[in-house]
């Protein structure tokens, strides 16, 4: 006899993205923690959830986003390296944590950047910026190099991740001045002390600034890169203001810890790159900033290996100390 109950139920079934079998990876009623060790509305905060909010939506498993910030991202890291490899705590990788961060931050510097985490896609490339307040004093960058030359540590940078205190360093070197760097918990919080004038320029993430560049609050005075952006094509590079061949830029991806269960690796490298097959999140990204760059197996552990050994490059040349 047909029962129309169990054909609507049957049918409503249907409707649900999947998730893994019973015993498999994610389990529907656990959820994944995904830790952000940088405050909301930082790029990587904003990055991560474009992401996991398409992997949420496509497959029905619970990633529950969580902020710790703090310590150049090392209290975020803290908690995933410190978790079982089950794949249920996991964490967006990045040139802040896993290029930067180890060389910067005595913290990071009991795990390994390399072999303590399971690195297991790539989504994001980013140019790194200076920039200067539009009611500054410095409407460009030769302004800037000029007045810092002229007076050692009268100017100030601020920076708020391990990327942006490595750029501003090396661009200052480049530029043959010495800056007096500030310290911040986020990319956020130096940008507002930049707009309030307390600080003279920040070394950040094109898309921590990018809203505030089109306000027109901001001045793109300078991009740390061998090739100008796509996005502000008229922002001359460090090349091109005779500061050498500066190249540093950005990326962003997802990782767990070392031993992550292979099939929460598989999970995670196949969700990755169907979201970043998606038009839409392409085009989000893009109005963020970003330049989509999907990277898994090889490629990616190679990539990871010599972006490692060319931020410690220019850190060490830098002569920067950890703290």
């Amino acid at each position: 006899m047909h029962n129309p109950i169990r054909a609507a139920l049957a049918a409503a079934a249907l409707c649900v993205p999947a998730l893994a079998a019973a015993g498999g990876y994610p389990q529907a009623d656990k959820p994944i923690r995904f830790i952000v060790g940088f405050p909301a509305g930082s790029t990587i905060d904003n990055v991560s959830r474009v992401v996991v909010d398409d992997i949420r939506a496509r497959t029905g498993a619970q990633i529950v986003v969580e902020n710790k910030p703090g310590a150049l991202g090392v209290l975020g890291v803290d908690a995933v390296a410190r978790a079982a490899p089950d794949g249920y705590t996991m964490m967006p990788s990045s040139s802040a944590t896993s290029s930067s961060g180890p060389y910067l931050s005595k913290a990071f510097q009991r795990y390994d950047a390399i072999k303590d985490f399971t690195q297991v896609g790539r989504v994001v490339r980013f140019d790194v910026v200076i920039v200067t307040r539009a009611s500054g004093s410095y409407g460009d960058a030769r302004q800037l190099v000029a007045a810092a030359r002229q007076k050692p540590q009268s100017v100030t940078s601020g920076y708020g991740s391990g990327t942006g205190q490595v750029v501003a360093a090396a661009f200052s070197r480049a530029a043959g001045a010495e800056v007096l760097g500030v310290p911040y918990k986020g990319q956020p919080a130096a940008v507002t002390d930049l707009l309030g004038g307390r600080i003279d320029f920040v070394a950040a993430d094109l898309g921590a600034v990018l809203p505030q560049i089109r306000a027109q609050n901001l001045n793109a005075v300078a991009l740390v890169s061998s090739k100008r952006s796509t996005i502000l094509p008229a922002v001359p590079t460090a090349g091109e203001l005779g500061m050498g061949s500066l190249d540093l830029t950005g990326w962003i991806g997802v990782a767990g810890p070392a031993g992550l269960a292979p099939e929460a690796a598989k999970w995670w490298a196949d969700q990755l790159s169907a979201t970043m097959r998606d038009a839409a999140v392409q085009e989000r990204l893009r109005a963020m900033g970003m330049e989509p760059d999907l990277a898994v197996g090889e490629p990616l552990q190679q990539f990871v290996r010599s972006q490692y050994e060319a931020w410690g490059e220019q850190i060490r040349q830098a002569g920067i100390q950890p703290e």
